[in-house]
């Protein structure tokens, strides 16, 4: 088909560029929300599936929930005084972004069940291809699509033999009854550690599959009472200052990570008094990890340590050999029989989701990170111009909650578009090498954080070097304030 060039950029003061957002996730709402706040409404929100909120729409396991406490899992313009618990399920937090969309008029904007297949930068515009075949053309290109949202499943013999109900947690058969069933879930992740006390209240048995076992702490989370939901009503600033409070906790784990101190040990202290509660030595053995604690990223749960002692759980530590349609095998022989196999595999970092991603020269995202992956600011990279990601590679995914993480890349990226929409530029993208300079710092300031201490992970690149952001939270708030011109180069400026 022939790519609409209607409403398309010259480049003249005051026209307002066409903006193409891909995800109708946490990070693509904002992005909608802060253009419609702008005026702007020359934009479109591709979303592949037929729903918003992105991994809450995905994610339906038992059990789901946010890790970070539900204050600061909320844009800080809209906050909602009617959380639940501190830390919120999953189907609480879809349905305060379902709301968010119609509160902030955003659902007309997006098309749903539409997915970008190719996306092409050609004569200073981006030709984005959907799976239908329709061609479009933008003047800014915003991946909302989040860190994790591909499926990782995997390649185990003998998997699509297996004559029970399988599937992944991402992919969840909601009107699967598990009550009294033989039930067995592959991998040891948040995802995993979330399923096990619902499952085991209900199942026959349980038998989870672990390769590695994590580091879980012990995280309390109480329901809000009537009462105090009705107090932050009455009183906002109660809600802003809860916000505030885990805001500041977050920014202290951060700390955690970076660097050997007290809040390091307080951390340390608190995975072992977890891992303590677990009363069988040989079960408390077979939990412990050989790495430290903030390594990988944390887990957090309040109910795993007592839900995996139950009776009618079983931490199977022998390596699988096969799936057989009967079950799981182990390398020692011995059949587990299942009814139920459920997959907790987690997601491929999106970085390796880039190949229909094409820049200047002809050269795809992919072949531009084959050698690693570079990012100016985690939010743009050279070559790939008006092109910018929303909690993007070498944002601080493991001690920021991405919301907030969200917020100040569309912030940053807003202030590009003013400049665009001003006619100071037609496109920008930063150069390479201070980019390259960007990353070398970056690097070099792994060495003394936990995370390179001994341990694998799918934030951590092939020399061990994480995907993540070796600073303090505010030190990145102070990277993205503004954008420095001088470190782009510019079309049309």
């Amino acid at each position: 088909m022939t790519a609409s060039a209607a409403n398309t950029h010259s480049g003249e003061p005051g026209e307002e560029p066409r903006i193409c957002i891909v995800g109708a996730g946490m990070s693509g709402i904002l992005m909608a929300i802060k253009l419609l706040e702008k005026g702007i409404d020359n934009f479109v929100v591709y979303e592949r599936s037929g729903a918003v909120s992105g991994t809450w729409r995905q994610n339906r396991y038992p059990g789901v929930a946010c890790d970070v406490a539900s204050f600061t899992y909320s844009y800080s313009f809209e906050p909602n005084p009617d959380w639940t618990h501190r830390f919120s399920p999953g189907p609480e937090i879809r349905a305060y972004f379902e709301k968010v969309v119609d509160k902030y008029g955003v659902r007309p904007f997006i098309r749903f069940n539409t997915e970008v297949t190719a996306a092409r930068f050609e004569n200073a515009q981006w030709r984005v291809t959907t799976g239908d075949g329709n061609e479009e053309l933008f003047d800014v290109y915003v991946a909302a699509t989040g860190p994790l949202n591909n499926l990782h499943y995997p390649d185990i013999k003998g998997l699509q033999d297996f004559s029970g109900a399988c599937f992944h947690t991402a992919d969840w058969d909601d009107d699967y009854d598990y009550t009294g069933k033989r039930v067995g879930i592959i991998g040891t992740g948040s995802s995993s550690v979330q399923s096990v006390d619902p499952l085991s209240a209900r199942a026959e048995h349980l038998t989870i599959f672990q390769r590695t076992p994590q580091w879980v702490i012990n995280t309390a989370n109480p329901e809000y009472s009537p009462m105090a939901i009705r107090l932050k009503h009455a009183f906002p600033v109660l809600g802003r200052l809860t916000r505030w409070f885990y805001s500041w906790i977050g920014e202290q784990f951060g700390l955690a990570a970076l660097k050997d101190g007290f809040r390091r040990r307080v951390v340390f202290k608190a995975c072992q008094s977890a891992l303590d509660s677990v009363k069988d030595p040989v079960l408390r053995k077979k939990l412990t990890p050989d790495y430290l604690p903030m390594c990988r990223r944390m887990i957090m749960s309040g109910s795993f340590h007592e839900a995996v002692q139950r009776p009618n759980v079983t931490v199977e530590t022998t390596a699988i050999e096969c799936v057989t349609p009967e079950g799981v095998r182990t390398v020692d022989g011995k059949e587990h029989k299942l009814d139920l196999l459920i997959l907790a595999t987690g997601f491929f970092f999106n970085a390796q989701n880039v190949k229909h991603v094409v820049g200047l020269n002809g050269q795809s995202l992919a072949d531009y990170w084959k050698d690693g992956i570079k990012t100016y600011r985690s939010i743009s990279i050279p070559g790939f111009p008006n092109y910018f990601m929303l909690v993007g590679p070498n944002s601080p995914i493991t001690n920021l909650s991405l919301i907030e993480i969200a917020e100040i890349g569309v912030n940053y990226v807003m202030q590009c578009i003013d400049k665009i929409r001003q006619g100071e530029i037609t496109a920008m993208a930063p150069r390479n090498d201070i980019t390259a300079a960007y990353m070398q710092n970056l690097r070099n300031a792994f060495g003394e954080t936990i995370w390179t201490s001994g341990c694998s992970s799918w934030y951590l690149d092939d020399d061990g070097i994480p995907a993540t952001f070796p600073g303090p939270p505010s030190e990145y708030r102070h990277e993205l304030d503004e954008p420095l011109l001088q470190e782009y180069e510019l079309i049309g400026a």
